[in-house]
């Protein structure tokens, strides 16, 4: 893999990102890389961070004499240009060290003039992370790709120069790929995907709070480029009706209804029933497609939308969006919302429903460790007693809380003690170590399994069930554990998977529920990362883990890591994909509080025992090492 890559950075006014987007560049596997940044005017630090380069080889910067816009300067890069092929990063954005490698490798297994990725969409106030497929179909070819909403990004791709330079960004537009990318795929001889990842960062969730611009209007003009471009192809009706519906109908379905003024969003309905006219929505197969696809309510909804809008009826369609909206946002607060106002009486009940399940073969001992959590431990404890599954015992560790924890749990306890097998152990010191809460927890627990439920969390009823049926057909499990999601403080859904930030490898294994062998666990994943996201969506099996947790005391961000390594050595691992478990982000934990710079160092602290007391081989240990350089590269660690 020797052929040349230049990849093009249009730059302006984001002297907060262009740092960490030239560090995923320049730390690319992939060597034979030119970067040409053009900077676009910028009128904040940009051109100061961009200094910094001036003397890297690798780097060509170019100055454009005035702001141009993104499509100006993405026309000078390419005349600038000097390799075989080309790739685009927005300079907010940023890519893993190993994707023009990837994106490389499938251009030239697949004999391909481009590649194309998935997307990642990292919002960036919450740093949570959600895939955008380029592709809706397990068959990877031209029509599902351009029937697809990244179709028309230049960013997840790799181009072979020649192809790409056919024809020119339109200056002075927005939505300026589409009438360049979307050709320029439809006359490749071939395309190959290629499993990296491009990291679209979504600025202050700009797009979904922003109103409707009418520079949004210019995709029509990019639509009717890319048409007349493409016409001479034989399967032009399936792609236009594909071009269509994804980037013009899904602006009246999803787009326009986010302009929140109801005048403004008017004014909007009624230009864009003078572009679209001509392209005949209602018979559009896809858009009679996506109906088909979607609940009874969905579907009257937008079809009502489109009918109305065809039939000029902007007044009633624009109420009809309004209404929809009001209707949709209770039920979303009611099912995004997953926690309900919970009350002393309320874990009453729970208790005494508890206390009518008959007797199981496997006894679960309940641990919360608690400090300073009062607010959430009603929630906590009715989540736990709430349980379809009998357990053995509730034990609740408090670490001198400082707050008034101590008399909310005994106002709990005092209404489900006659019920419940439940003790409350408080500490007159603060342990200043969360493993030394799970060491007392362990001696404590009289039951098979151990169930430490962290006292801000929350997890659905049925986690206790789900966790244990594997347990049920294999006594050898020491770990079973259920997909993991975030929750806001106030008990709102904000990711309802974790899977992506486990699955660094990319490796879908935890796609589906699984039992493997623990040190194969080790082996094959979890040398990696710490992939199990929360010990409160795990149930571990009761044993001696005082040497093991002793150890774990030392670390600050890896000591649950470090734990699982070592219990894994015991027995097997079970895995249920299932979100039944709910970890809350908020100021207080850990991971909110981070030191990136001491996490690190934990990591290499991992490595380093993985590496003296297991066989880590070759292959692992890059994998070590280029997670290690994109942590440092991503987290402005040097």
């Amino acid at each position: 893999m020797n052929k040349k890559i230049s990849v093009i950075v249009a730059v302006y006014n984001t002297e907060k990102y262009i740092e960490k987007c030239l560090r995923s560049l320049l730390n690319q596997t992939y060597q034979n890389l030119e970067i040409i940044v053009v900077d676009d005017g910028s009128t904040d630090n940009s051109k100061e961070v961009l200094k910094k380069y001036s003397h890297n080889d690798k780097i060509k910067l170019i100055y454009n004499k005035k702001n141009s816009g993104l499509s100006y300067s993405r026309n000078v890069g390419l005349e600038n240009a000097t390799g075989d092929y080309i790739g685009y990063i927005d300079s907010d954005d940023y890519v893993d060290l190993d994707y023009y490698e990837k994106l490389m490798q499938a251009i030239i297994e697949n004999k391909a003039d481009i590649a194309i990725c998935d997307m990642k969409i990292v919002d960036e106030e919450t740093n949570t992370e959600v895939i955008s497929k380029c592709c809706n179909s397990d068959k990877f070819n031209v029509y599902n790709v351009v029937n697809n909403g990244l179709a028309a990004s230049a960013c997840n791709k790799l181009f072979k120069k020649e192809l790409i330079s056919k024809y020119k960004f339109a200056e002075g537009k927005v939505n300026e790929d589409i009438a360049v990318v979307i050709p320029t795929i439809v006359e490749a001889k071939k395309i190959s995907y290629a499993n990296t990842y491009y990291y679209y960062v979504q600025r202050g969730g700009s797009i979904q709070n922003s109103g409707f611009s009418d520079k949004r209007f210019d995709i029509f003009y990019g639509v009717k480029t890319t048409l007349e471009r493409i016409k001479d192809n034989k399967d032009y009706e399936s792609l236009k009706d594909a071009i269509v519906f994804n980037q013009l109908v899904v602006l009246l379905l999803y787009v326009i209804p986010k302009e929140k003024k109801f005048f403004s969003r008017y004014k909007v309905l009624k230009k864009y029933f003078s572009l679209i006219n001509e392209y005949d929505v209602k018979n559009n197969k896809l858009y009679q497609k996506f109906l088909n696809q979607e609940s009874r309510i969905n579907k009257i909804y937008y079809s009502n939308l489109v009918n109305l809008n065809v039939k000029r009826l902007f007044i009633l369609d624009n109420l009809w969006i309004s209404l929809y909206h009001l209707l949709r946002d209770v039920k979303h607060i009611k099912q995004r919302n997953i926690i309900s106002d919970v009350s002393l009486d309320d874990l009453k009940k729970c208790a005494i429903k508890q206390n009518s399940y008959a007797k199981t073969n496997i006894k679960i001992s309940v641990v919360i460790p608690n400090y300073n959590y009062a607010r959430f431990l009603y929630e906590r404890v009715y989540s736990i007693l709430n349980q379809d599954y009998p357990i053995y015992e509730l034990i609740i560790l408090d670490d001198c809380s400082s707050d008034n924890s101590l008399e909310v749990i005994n106002k709990i306890v005092s209404n489900i003690n006659k019920y419940i097998n439940v003790k409350v152990v408080p500490n007159e010191k603060n342990s200043g170590n969360a493993f030394s809460q799970w060491q007392k927890g362990f001696k404590l627990a009289s039951g098979d399994y151990v169930w430490i439920c962290e006292a801000d969390d929350y997890c659905k009823k049925d986690f206790l069930r789900e966790a244990i049926k594997p347990i049920n057909k294999n006594e050898n499990i020491v770990l079973s554990y259920t997909d993991t999601g975030f929750i806001d403080i106030e008990g709102i859904i904000v990711k309802n998977s974790l899977i992506d930030q486990i699955d660094l490898l990319k490796t879908g294994h935890w796609q589906k529920n699984y039992v493997n062998d623990g040190q194969n666990e080790i082996t094959n994943y979890a040398y990696l990362n710490c992939t199990i996201p929360n010990v409160s969506g795990t149930i571990i099996k009761k044993d001696d883990y005082e040497e093991i947790l002793n150890i774990s005391k030392t670390f600050k961000q890896c000591g649950d890591w470090y734990f699982y390594l070592n219990a894994l050595k015991r027995g097997k691992i079970a895995y249920n994909k299932k979100t039944l478990n709910y970890y809350r982000l908020h100021g207080n934990n850990i991971s909110s509080t981070m030191n990136r710079k001491k996490h690190l160092l934990e990591i290499k602290k991992i490595y380093s025992y993985l590496e003296n007391n297991d066989n880590v081989s070759t292959e692992q240990q890059k994998n070590m090492q280029d997670r290690l350089n994109f942590l440092e590269q991503v987290w402005g660690i040097k």
